[in-house]
């Protein structure tokens, strides 16, 4: 640790450590690892187990071990970030992405004295921290390549029709339903803001296919989705137009295929064309506004 003595905790895990390795070790050990009169304590420390996990306890219970990485060590944190990451995923992420989330990540320690206990909480994606730090640094699991974007002026190319329309929509025990039209089939899909695409199961992918409005023309390869159970499903996607509702006709949707559910979802990809949008629960309708 790069601390000096005015750093309380620093001492507190200096002093465990002593204490730990204090008349642990016999004459002969120290005569044994020693070279060109320098003792290699390290070594002796790691060749024990026992007093090796002992001794890094000594660190790990501070409940700032993070922090003191952070504020000594960065190059070692920023990998261990790099590592803990790569790791939770079998997909290649972007470098580039993953480096300025561990730098940011780093940065956000330091700044906010963040402890161990509330780095702990990153493993809950709905913690509040794991949302600043997604805020603040980025996503490092996100394809910069397929990923939608929330709501641009430009989007207005993607729509044909009025200025606005009031659609109706169906509420089945407290889940809000619209009539959606993709090719020749006309059905109820769940209104989802939380799900980022539209998603369809693979009997309507098939039914699209004969259609000729899916395949490689279209299509974008796969990706991650969380789905609402918290299981992660790679889907594939594809970029979809003449998808109607209400009045409006929309273009470059993209829509997700699940081959693990029934379901289907209209999420913010669609909503997101639109520059407002409002559910009445009053009056059971969707207002959409270009």
């Amino acid at each position: 640790m790069k601390k000096d003595r005015t750093n309380s905790t620093a001492v507190s895990i200096c002093n465990c450590q002593l204490e730990k390795i204090d008349r642990y070790f016999s004459l002969k050990q120290y005569r044994q690892n020693t070279s060109n009169g320098v003792i290699d304590i390290s070594g002796m420390i790691k060749s024990d187990s026992s007093l090796e996990k002992q001794f890094n306890a000594c660190y790990t219970n501070s409940g700032v071990s993070l922090l003191l990485q952070a504020e000594g060590f960065e190059k070692e944190f920023i990998e261990n970030c790099k590592t803990n990451i790569q790791k939770s995923t079998e997909r290649k992420l972007d470098e580039d992405k993953v480096n300025n989330f561990c730098a940011c990540q780093l940065s956000m320690v330091k700044s906010k004295r963040i402890t161990d206990a509330e780095m702990q909480t990153l493993s809950n994606p709905n913690s509040l921290l794991f949302y600043e730090m997604m805020s603040t640094c980025g996503n490092p699991y996100e394809d910069t390549k397929t990923v939608e974007k929330g709501w641009s002026a430009t989007l207005v190319n993607d729509i044909k029709g009025p200025a606005s329309d009031s659609i109706k929509v169906l509420t089945l025990n407290g889940m809000t339903y619209v009539k959606i039209k993709t090719g020749s089939m006309f059905q109820f899909w769940l209104l989802d803001t939380g799900a980022a695409d539209m998603l369809i199961n693979k009997e309507m992918e098939e039914t699209l296919k004969a259609e000729g409005l899916l395949g490689n023309m279209n299509y974008l390869g796969t990706a991650e989705y969380e789905m609402a159970n918290g299981m992660i499903d790679t889907c594939r996607r594809y970029k979809m137009s003449n998808i109607q509702i209400g009045s409006f006709s929309l273009d470059n949707i993209v829509v997700a295929v699940t081959d693990k559910g029934k379901r289907i979802i209209a999420g913010k990809g669609l909503l997101n064309k639109f520059s407002n949008w409002v559910l009445n629960n009053k009056e059971n309708t969707l207002v959409l506004s270009k």
